[in-house]
């Protein structure tokens, strides 16, 4: 009975101590977006934390959508940063440069030019798998900084800001 007793305490105490010990996250992981396709736009994220609370990201993305006078086909490379302030809540700061060839549907011409897109965002990230999965809301507002030889009607038909709804899905490494 004695040693029953002393495994208890001793399984108690081992059992308290980890649920004690927050663990670190992997540097490591990598994200795609689920909401972003229904806008035609596709990105993988790669994400490294280099100290508790902050993260860097980038990735290939590729945008492919329409609007009433113009094509977009545009490979961008995204640039981020992630600032944890409580647990899984952050703010985070998106640039995606592009050399982006419109197609215009007014005069069946391309306008090659290079841009650049930002958008801030709001979210929280939800750990699944005992940590080794996530799911990451994100909304946020983007705007365009800049576009270089633009179709007729681009200014009419994009509107800043806009909203961006996000919705990651990552695994980390």
């Amino acid at each position: 009975m004695k040693k029953l007793l002393i495994a208890c305490i001793v399984l108690t105490a081992t059992v308290n101590s980890l649920a004690q010990t927050e663990e670190t996250p992997a540097k490591w992981s990598l994200a795609t977006s689920l909401t972003y396709p229904l806008a035609d736009i596709y990105l993988l994220q790669i994400n490294y934390r280099p100290a508790a609370g902050h993260e860097l990201f980038f990735g290939p993305c590729w945008q492919n959508f329409e609007h009433d006078s113009f094509e977009v086909n545009a490979f961008t490379f995204l640039l981020g940063y992630r600032r944890f302030i409580y647990r899984g809540l952050h703010l985070e700061a998106e640039l995606y440069p592009a050399y982006n060839k419109i197609h215009s549907k007014v005069n069946d011409k391309d306008y090659p030019g290079i841009e650049m897109w930002g958008e801030f965002k709001i979210g929280y990230r939800f750990d699944l798998a005992g940590g080794r999965l996530y799911i990451q809301p994100a909304p946020g507002i983007g705007f365009g900084f800049f576009r270089t030889n633009k179709p007729p009607n681009f200014d009419e038909e994009i509107d800043y800001p806009t909203f961006t709804p996000q919705l990651l899905v990552g695994i980390r490494l």
